[in-house]
């Protein structure tokens, strides 16, 4: 059928009119936008025979510069869902913005270090749209991401495949793929219905068939030279209505493509790029807002020249592509504990390791207490009230799950926690081997609390499993208690004023009216009715208490099976609740403007406790360890007071996030460990290392490397404690 519309192409606007039939007349690609070498933009606008409007990509796949990458197999891979157990987990559910930022994130904070320049969904996936909302998908069809196989399960409704090779050809099949050939495939998704084939429509458009949505969909042009990547906006009236499978084909003529598929759409459609000068994901389209998380993307990335180092990330992005590369991290102090690939800096000549001092917090855990659940007791009155709309109640029923699993386990250790201290053990033995062969004492100590007892626990059996011989002794007690965590609350000249602690109660509710945003998390959870206002009395601490509770299940992830809450928040929300849940720990751990001096000034007891515990090691001999298992709030304010390197500047509670990301420095296991080495000539050097990575003190010059002098660092560490 031949159809005559308006069609625009334009940069940042129109800039061009032309009446256009789809099949007759090609878009002229010269007055494209430029995203990158071998990648152009146009945006479509038709009149006739109704509203609709489109962006279309066309990559160069002659440019072998250019490659291609797709997200893949969750870490929960062929489990059951844990909201739908009839569906089987293969992905796990981003946005298209997520999926980019992530892959752009560099591999030293564990993002993938990739080029990306575009990224788009693809595949079909279940469930959706969901009654209940889940972290995860199922993908029908045959799915090949990066050579891995996501899933091959069989769906009638599948009747096309989107398939790059190995050898980097590109095909678009209408026939399942034969499996002799599925190790050829670097990416293969499934999408619905082949709409053009050898440059012949499939379907007529107008005629009904796949009805009117939003859609994205995949070309080639028949020599395999060019990809087309077109998205068509719909079910916007007045602005949009969305295209057919003959509307598909003939936009996709016009453009040059001999073979066109149609993929998921819908909600789904998603077309992204990165924008250099923001150096952030910028949508080119998104059918929802906030946009759908989706299963699977197929993303469009630069090589870089081998051996090319990383790009540095800007001071002021760190924050937020820490985050993309991993979203757990915005849990801040409930984040788990991340062990990487670690390397010392080898001792000058002749030193060798024999004692190591050790302060670790506790690891991952139940929270402390039912009033940190306090977002699922709200939502249990929002249900009485009757105000809950569906997603308020999937809500709920993982807000429920998470309490249940607390039912005699507030406070304790977690099952990752556990294997947190055995894991630390194990790696401190196998660095620092010298300092725990042949015996020797290993003194223990912990405060009263059950997550602290159990860590050491853990800790010490572990390290008794390697070293046999060794000779454990533990301590804990109230005395234990003050030394390994003093808090400036007790009795003392130090002690806050209840007017203190009002005024921090103060700044830490201007700090959350500051970051959060609760209107859409409300409107989505809720009725809009004077019910919800009365019940929920205050959004802002609901969304804290809210987003507290998301940050508690990675610690329970073996409890819980991989149920989390994540979900509920977008992107810009994690972001900024983690923001504040940095700055509000720093106003009652750090050192702060407001509040930091006697923050600070508890730290002077366990470091006493170091310095002496330590003289004793090095004069007698026979200790070859202290263990300390305390909290962040014991060792927050050490960091501060000794002045780690990065760490001993003041500065306003508000601003805490851009020098004290919480998961980096104070997640659940966090730890500073200093390790003695002497030479055969009693001479004792130190070193120290915070969360296992080698780290210095501020102003105070090094011997050699990341090594002081135990004669040079001794003094300056007892000055501070004296203090």
């Amino acid at each position: 059928m031949d159809m005559t519309r308006k069609l625009f192409i334009a940069l940042a606007a129109f800039v061009g009119a032309a009446s256009f039939s789809f099949a007759a007349d090609r878009i002229d690609w010269s007055a494209a936008e430029r995203v990158s070498d071998g990648i152009a933009l146009v945006r479509l606008s038709y009149d006739t025979p109704r509203l609709m409007k489109a962006q279309a990509v066309r990559v160069d796949l002659s440019d072998k510069s250019l490659f291609f990458t797709a997200n893949g197999r969750d870490r929960r891979w062929g489990r059951p869902m844990p909201d739908y157990t009839n569906l089987i987990v293969r992905t796990r559910r981003v946005t298209a913005e997520e999926f980019l930022a992530n892959a752009r994130a560099p591999k030293s904070l564990g993002g993938r270090g990739l080029d990306m320049i575009l990224a788009f969904n693809t595949a079909l996936w279940t469930p959706c749209p969901e009654p209940i909302p889940t972290p995860y998908a199922q993908t029908h069809g045959l799915n090949v991401s990066d050579g891995v196989v996501v899933s091959s399960e069989h769906n009638n409704r599948v009747k096309g495949i989107f398939a790059i090779w190995k050898d980097g050809g590109a095909d678009i099949l209408t026939t399942p793929l034969d499996p002799s050939r599925i190790g050829d495939a670097w990416i293969a998704h499934s999408g619905w219905e082949v709409v053009l084939r050898d440059g012949k429509p499939l379907f007529k458009t107008g005629s009904g068939n796949g009805d009117l949505h939003p859609r994205t969909a995949l070309g080639l042009s028949s020599d395999r030279h060019w990809l087309y990547v077109l998205v068509v906006e719909g079910r916007h009236e007045g602005v949009s209505l969305g295209a057919d499978y003959g509307d598909l084909a003939e936009i996709m003529m016009s453009l040059g493509a001999s073979d066109a598929v149609n993929m998921d759409g819908g909600g789904s459609t998603e077309l992204v790029r990165w924008d250099e000068a923001t150096q952030r994901p910028a949508a080119c389209f998104m059918q929802e807002t906030p946009p759908r998380r989706d299963a699977l993307y197929i993303g469009v990335c630069r090589r870089r020249p081998d051996g090319a180092p990383e790009r540095p990330v800007a001071a002021d992005r760190f924050y937020e592509t820490a985050i993309d590369a991993d979203f757990e991290r915005s849990a801040g102090i409930y984040h788990t504990y991340e062990f990487e690939d670690v390397r010392d800096t080898p001792p000058p000549e002749g030193y060798k390791p024999f004692y190591v001092s050790h302060y670790g917090r506790h690891g991952s855990r139940f929270q402390v207490r039912e009033s940190k659940l306090n977002a699922c007791a709200v939502m249990e009155e929002a249900e009485k009230a009757d105000i809950l709309d569906l997603p308020g109640k999937a809500l709920l029923f993982r807000l429920r799950a998470l309490r249940n699993a607390h039912q005699g386990m507030f406070e304790c250790l977690s099952l990752r926690g556990a294997e947190e201290h055995k894991r630390l053990a194990r790696r401190m033995h196998d660095r620092f081997p010298g300092a725990f062969s042949g015996g020797g004492k290993v003194r223990c100590q912990a405060t009263t609390y059950h997550r602290c007892l159990t860590s050491m626990a853990n800790f010490a059996c572990s390290l008794k499993g390697m070293e046999p011989e060794l000779d454990f002794s533990f301590e804990t007690g109230e005395s234990c208690k003050d030394r390994l965590m003093h808090l400036m609350y007790g009795p003392g000249d130090e002690a806050l004023k209840e007017s203190d602690l009002e005024k921090m109660a103060d700044v830490q509710n201007e700090l959350i009216r500051k970051f959060a945003t609760p209107d859409r998390l409300m409107r989505l959870l809720f009725k809009d009715t004077p019910a919800t206002r009365e019940t929920v009395k205050d959004p802002y601490r609901f969304v804290k208490d809210l987003f507290a509770a998301a940050s508690a299940y990675q610690s329970l992830d073996r409890e819980l099976d991989g149920m989390d809450i994540y979900d509920f928040f977008t992107r810009e929300e994690r972001l900024a609740l983690s923001r504040f849940q940095d700055c509000r720990y720093y106003v009652s751990m750090g050192i702060s403007e407001e509040f930091g001096v006697r923050n600070a000034m508890t730290a002077k007891y366990l470091l006493s406790d170091i310095v002496e515990r330590a003289d004793e090691a090095v004069k007698s001999g026979g200790v070859c360890a202290d263990l300390r298992f305390g909290h962040d709030a014991g060792l927050m304010p050490l960091m501060d007071f000794i002045g780690l390197d990065g760490l001993g500047a003041r500065v306003p509670a508000a601003e805490a996030w851009k020098i004290w990301p919480l998961w980096k420095y104070v997640p659940m296991a966090a730890n500073l460990q200093i390790v003695f080495y002497r030479n055969s000539a009693g001479d004792c050097i130190v070193k120290l290392l915070l969360n296992e990575r080698e780290t210095v003190l501020t102003g105070l010059p090094t011997f050699c490397g990341p090594y002081y002098r135990w004669r040079d660092l001794r003094p300056h560490l007892a000055k501070l404690a004296a203090h």
